[in-house]
């Protein structure tokens, strides 16, 4: 059984940040103090399409000095970025500041952003890292040497939910023996994926976030189908949007997720909201639940 304040019968509600560029505003802050209470979690992304992003461990901080609850905030680590000397060094300043809930992601590749002469390094497979992290848990650091403490992170993984429903069970039972108890999806636009997430979602043992992220202009429903690996792509709700104009392509897409939502909700562990850091748009896709 998940050993997790997010353990509990209600739909958890999580949020995904898109840090700033350059500098932390008081703008940025204040919009996420505003609408934070409509969501369980907060999660930080890091450099998001390899395009350039301030350190979510510095965003974590600036929420947390501003009253945040630390154990609302999700921090993620790419092994796209880092090599095992780094990993470790960032992980243990996240708990430095008691951040407890890690998303473990691959990253996009440097192609996709703004930093061409980046070097991509990938020492750890995600996998890796979800049991390196595993390690610390149990006191021990990535090469096997007592930290003389032990931890309870909640380790999050991604799920693609593009492949068959045997081959994403086999998934989360490898990345559970791993250590990670929490997955986020790739986004889902179909009533078969839906129902697909809530078959994978039959045990306590983990917990699955729906990944949601409505299309907001046809250079957005581009990148999804070309650059974003793991969603359904065929999915006819994609197929439709490819017909519309960006003034129409929204309201759209955003209409055709909340009835989705509202179908499905009872029966899902939670949801997490991708709306390019717009926390007034992923508020109202869950107002009422």
């Amino acid at each position: 059984m998940i050993n997790s304040n997010l353990n509990n019968d209600t739909i958890q509600k999580s949020f995904e940040i898109v840090p700033p560029r350059y500098t932390i505003s008081d703008s940025f802050v204040n919009k996420i103090l505003k609408y934070e209470k409509n969501f369980d979690l907060l999660d930080i992304t890091c450099c998001p399409m390899a395009t350039l992003r301030v350190n979510p461990i510095a965003v974590a901080h600036k929420l947390i000095l501003k009253g945040v609850n630390p154990k609302k905030l999700i921090v993620n680590f790419s092994s796209r970025d880092r090599n095992s000397l780094a990993l470790q060094s960032e992980i243990f300043g996240a708990l430095s500041i008691k951040l407890k809930n890690i998303l473990v992601v691959k990253g996009d590749p440097i192609s996709y952003g703004n930093s061409k002469k980046s070097k991509e390094v990938f020492e750890l497979t995600t996998d890796e890292i979800i049991s390196n992290v595993n390690k610390i848990n149990k006191g021990l650091d990535f090469n096997n040497n007592e930290t003389k403490s032990k931890m309870n992170i909640n380790i999050f993984s991604a799920l693609n939910i593009n492949r068959s429903f045997n081959k994403i069970k086999t998934t989360i039972q490898k990345r559970l023996k791993r250590g990670s108890k929490f997955f986020i999806t790739q986004p889902i636009y179909s009533e078969s994926d839906f129902e697909k997430i809530i078959r994978l979602s039959d045990s306590k043992d983990y917990k699955i976030f729906a990944g949601i992220l409505p299309v907001k202009n046809k250079r957005i429903l581009d990148n999804l189908l070309k650059k974003l690996g793991g969603i359904s792509i065929d999915s006819p709700h994609l197929l439709d949007l490819a017909k519309y104009d960006d003034k129409k392509i929204h309201s759209y897409s955003s209409n055709h997720l909340k009835k989705l939502i509202k179908i499905y909700k009872k029966n899902l562990d939670g949801l997490h909201l991708m709306t390019s850091g717009s926390i007034i748009e992923a508020s109202n896709l869950v107002k009422n639940l």
